[in-house]
């Protein structure tokens, strides 16, 4: 009944429509791939378990489609996207919902610098057709605005820059945690070095990157599904970009040696034991599909929720969801 709120929501199916436009011109096919699956995977996060009564099996709702996704490109289909619902049981925040909308593409043949250039080109677009740029101030002002290419930062940089962790290669995991807990990061016994890092990436440092921005190179134990660097190999082919203080999209080279995938997933497997709850499953089918071969591939994710944020200037991830997932009366 509010004549803003329907104005924003409005804007939300155009911001869709149009992201979907984008992609089937550049000859994306949209796919569908399951909620229900037997292995949470795709994304370092805590899943919701259900359970099927007529086949007696437990079940994970979704917490992305990465694996599945993958899976086609294994099966012949160079470019595919889904965009829809994705579930993960953690906490709520301004930039948090347990059930949320994400675009993820894959493109065989590309690698991560050719799909950074898409994700420029389709943050432009977006802009465009949002448009009054005056709501993004700083972050789209008319003086500084959004040009092609996007600042590029790596992520030990973002580190040293604004955590002052000024080499993050002789920093071991207690001194990290250490240096977590004097700014005020709770840490836990079983969280590694990387994962430590990246919690101080986005509590600390995060917030100053106001412009858009790829933060780059990111460690290898928090990227089990991308392609290691070849000069280094604690670093993976990886970038987000980083607007006012959101992450609006995720991606890299995918990494397509089913043997190195096995290994990646071995060492989840001893972190999720450990206690980590957001380790990555070991699933022995995709590592299957990728002995079948995948080809060099990038992939990419977008949560559309905080596009829309970003893009109407809002602060909170509740005012662009239709029923956001509350407590009830």
């Amino acid at each position: 009944m509010n004549e803003g709120v329907r104005e924003r929501f409005e804007l939300r199916t155009k911001i869709i429509k149009s992201l979907r436009e984008f992609l089937d011109t550049r000859e994306f096919l949209e796919v569908e791939t399951p909620l229900l699956h037997p292995l949470p995977g795709g994304a370092l996060a805590k899943p919701f378990l259900t359970h099927h009564n007529a086949l007696d099996m437990d079940l994970y709702l979704r917490v992305a489609p990465e694996l599945y996704l993958k899976r086609l490109l294994v099966g012949g289909l160079e470019r595919v996207y889904e965009i829809g619902r994705n579930f993960r049981n953690e906490g709520i925040s301004p930039q948090h919902n347990p059930e949320f909308t994400m675009m993820e593409c894959y493109a065989a043949f590309w690698d991560e610098k050719e799909m950074m250039k898409m994700v420029e080109d389709l943050f432009l677009k977006l802009v465009k057709v949002a448009g009054k740029k005056e709501r993004y101030n700083p972050a789209l002002s008319e003086k500084s605005g959004a040009r092609k290419p996007f600042s590029r930062l790596a992520f030990k940089e973002v580190l040293k820059r604004y955590a002052q962790i000024m080499d993050y290669d002789k920093e071991t995991r207690d001194t990290l945690a250490t240096r977590a807990r004097q700014l005020g990061i709770d840490v836990g016994k079983h969280e590694s070095k990387g994962k430590i890092a990246d919690e101080i990436y986005k509590k600390i440092c995060r917030p100053y990157l106001v412009q858009p921005t790829f933060v780059i190179d990111h460690p290898l134990e928090i990227s089990p599904l991308a392609k290691q660097k070849e000069e280094s190999k604690e670093e993976v082919r990886r970038f987000q970009l980083i607007v006012a203080g959101l992450e609006l999209a995720n991606g890299f080279s995918e990494l397509n040696d089913p043997l190195e995938q096995r290994k990646r997933f071995e060492e989840q497997e001893k972190e999720r034991i450990g206690g980590e709850e957001e380790a990555h499953r070991a699933d022995n089918d995709f590592i299957e599909s990728l002995e079948y071969g995948m080809p060099p591939a990038a992939g990419l994710g977008v949560g559309v929720d905080r596009l829309v944020m970003f893009l109407t200037d809002t602060k909170n991830i509740k005012e662009v969801l239709l029923f956001p997932t509350m407590k009830t009366k």
